[in-house]
């Protein structure tokens, strides 16, 4: 199997590795940088999404003829009952053009993180400026800060890189119904 990733995020990359592995131990993932197609800091769930399924589409592409499937990974914010909140989505798209799409690790950003936000800073370096980190979204990430790494930036991302995995290694479920 090798699945191209639509980013060169470290932490993106071994999300794939790690979501894939189980299913297909000897997996190739490729990472290319391609465009998302929408902002550096996406600011909605439909923006955010766009941008994991340009992601996908465009790894699909500089994957090559030997890409089974691009992967992309997309984080944003989205506003609910007036609070800021960190998401995560993910699409796969296959050769055939089968789409499948997940969407999770929702939480609230705290204050601080989301007066950045609000103030037009991206998450990342946002994140980074307050903890003195060097380029925190390629290493634990914002989930990695706020909970002192008892979940980083890859186990966030490579649940729902599964997820969308899962939902098309398991596409034709419907056979399986007993007639």
């Amino acid at each position: 199997m090798k699945i191209a990733v639509g980013s060169t995020n470290p932490v993106k990359l071994n999300a794939v590795r790690v979501a894939a592995q189980g299913q297909w131990p000897d997996v190739v993932v490729a990472g290319f940088e391609v465009q998302s197609g929408v902002s550096e800091q996406p600011r909605s769930d439909e923006e955010t999404r766009q941008g994991a399924c340009a992601r996908a589409q465009a790894a699909l592409t500089a994957g090559g003829k030997t890409t089974q499937l691009g992967l992309g990974l997309e984080g944003g914010v989205h506003t609910f009952n007036g609070e800021l909140w960190s998401t995560v989505w993910a699409a796969v798209l296959d050769t055939a053009g089968n789409y499948y799409e997940s969407n999770g690790a929702r939480f609230k950003l705290p204050k601080v993180i989301a007066d950045k936000l609000a103030a037009g800073a991206e998450m990342g370096p946002a994140v980074s400026a307050l903890f003195a980190g060097d380029n925190i979204k390629q290493k634990q990430g914002a989930i990695g800060v706020i909970t002192r790494n008892f979940v980083d930036r890859t186990t966030e991302y490579a649940s729902i890189a599964k997820l969308a995995l899962g939902l098309w290694f398991g596409r034709d479920w419907e056979q399986d119904i007993k007639k």
